[in-house]
């Protein structure tokens, strides 16, 4: 991991900011930091606008904007694109929240195990949600959710699917992992069938757990995809039925849509 500096000042390759959240980090106050580049090209992309591009911003100028926000917030959460990409400004980040006395939350998509190690044994996060794109076992199908058709994505899918593997067993050999959850969208992974898979692939890890798996609520619109943005958002009742043949699988299951945020579903619910 090279540290990006510019005259001799760490800079951090800034996408956006929201000074306070109630849903980055379920049932916290966070103030949430998106930052630019990820190795995928999902072709559901929720925010597709940060993938590439350049704006590089002194890291000190993110700690005075989380100094701003921290009388109202106990956590900072990185987001993206992928974090995680940028492994020595994310460290520096880290250290100085910490210092402020500040949770840390990282929103990621797995790619990264190694820095997602070096977070967790220099204590710098306490908050770990991974993205499960499609079933850990099926590489070919992992490939066409982060889009590695596309020139700019050079990690294999089998190597994709592995590095998701070895982050959750960091996450959950350090204690830290809150969630795992998949998006869902129409014609991606919008099946029971195929929720069912990722379940069964996540399952061995979540054993003996109280981190759920979410199945979230995608937005069609926010997509870079013109053929996609014509079509609605999959109804709570959709994503309900997309839940219930997974339910005797031993994993803890929430939905998340716009309308109810996070709810836990059972048999009851169903």
């Amino acid at each position: 991991m090279a540290l990006q500096t510019c005259n001799n000042r760490t800079v951090v390759n800034f996408g956006d900011y929201v000074s306070l959240s109630t849903l980055d980090w379920p049932g916290r106050a966070s103030v949430v930091f998106f930052l630019r580049g990820c190795p995928y090209r999902c072709p559901y992309c929720q925010n597709y606008s940060i993938l590439s591009g350049s704006d590089l911003v002194d890291t000190r100028q993110i700690e005075q904007l989380i100094e701003s926000s921290r009388l109202f917030v106990s956590t900072v959460v990185f987001s993206g694109g992928e974090p995680l990409q940028q492994g020595e400004a994310v460290l520096k980040l880290c250290s100085s929240v910490k210092d402020m006395g500040l949770d840390v939350g990282i929103h990621t998509n797995g790619a990264y195990p190694e820095v997602l190690e070096i977070l967790c044994k220099r204590k710098l996060v306490d908050g770990v949600f991974i993205d499960v794109k499609a079933p850990l076992d099926n590489p070919k199908l992992y490939g066409e959710m982060i889009g590695s058709e596309k020139p700019s994505v050079t990690i294999l899918p089998i190597k994709a699917a592995e590095n998701v593997c070895k982050s959750i067993e960091i996450a959950v050999k350090h204690g830290i992992l809150e969630e795992l959850r998949t998006t869902v969208l129409p014609n991606h992974m919008d099946s029971p069938s195929l929720i069912r898979s990722i379940v069964n692939s996540i399952a061995p890890y979540l054993k003996n757990l109280k981190a759920p798996y979410v199945i979230q609520q995608g937005f069609p619109d926010h997509t870079n995809n013109p053929l996609l943005q014509k079509l609605p958002p999959l109804s709570r009742d959709f994503l309900l039925k997309l839940s219930k043949p997974s339910l005797d699988a031993g994993v803890e299951l929430y939905i998340r849509t716009k309308e109810n945020g996070s709810e836990k579903v059972s048999f009851e619910t169903v």
